[in-house]
């Protein structure tokens, strides 16, 4: 009886294990067909029409986070990183113009999605502006349009999202570059990466956002 059992029990496991390896190379066969579609469909894109594209949709609110994995895609690791450098300012320029433009128009978007404008002293202007960008919660270019409306200069906004944004972006990039490569050691590395600023970024608000709020 024991011997049948252990018979059936060893059956049933072949038959999981071939339906497991099936499934494995049919779900294999398919996501390698959509990363060949994927690659094939950000190639027919211009590098002009997709840089304009990824200076103008994430400040309409579009995930910055799908364009740098697509950049690293269309890219590659070193010029998407280039790419993303030269776009920061651009996004907090436009964020600062629009918000001085449109001010009640935008503060009332910002509020309606249960974010508000913060009162920020005068002698904390540069270190506030640098933990509100480093801090993770409010999407990207929510924070490009709310450090304007309260008040942060220019000259803040523009540099403190470049150096704080900079960093965060580039695991994004490597993590696409291991897509259209088909490389375990990048995705290996981008997850390294995110762990990384994150616990970088716990820190940091533990030891000054939540002592200065």
């Amino acid at each position: 009886m024991d011997k049948k059992r252990g018979i059936i029990i060893i059956t049933i496991c072949i038959f999981l294990a071939a339906g497991l390896l099936v499934s494995g190379v049919y779900y294999g066969i398919q996501l390698e067909s959509l990363h060949h579609e994927v690659s094939s469909f950000l190639k027919s894109i211009s590098p002009f029409l997709f840089i304009v594209l990824m200076i103008t949709l994430p400040a309409a609110g579009f995930p910055i986070s799908v364009f740098l994995i697509m950049a690293g895609i269309k890219f590659g690791i070193f010029y998407a990183t280039i790419v993303w450098i030269l776009i920061l300012p651009l996004h907090a320029m436009i964020g600062y113009f629009l918000s001085s433009r449109l001010r009640q128009t935008i503060k009332r978007l910002i509020e309606k999605r249960n974010y508000h404008v913060p009162k920020i002293p005068e002698n904390s202007t540069a270190m506030y502006s640098f933990l509100f960008y480093a801090i993770p919660g409010i999407p990207y270019s929510g924070k490009n349009y709310i450090l304007p409306l309260a008040g942060v200069p220019f000259s803040y906004c523009v540099l403190m999202n470049s150096i704080v944004q900079a960093p965060q972006g580039i695991p994004f990039i490597v993590l696409g570059r291991s897509a259209t490569a088909m490389d375990p050691t990048l995705l290996y590395i981008a997850l390294a990466m995110f762990m990384v600023i994150f616990v970088l970024l716990r820190w940091v608000k533990r030891k000054y956002w939540d002592v200065s709020i």
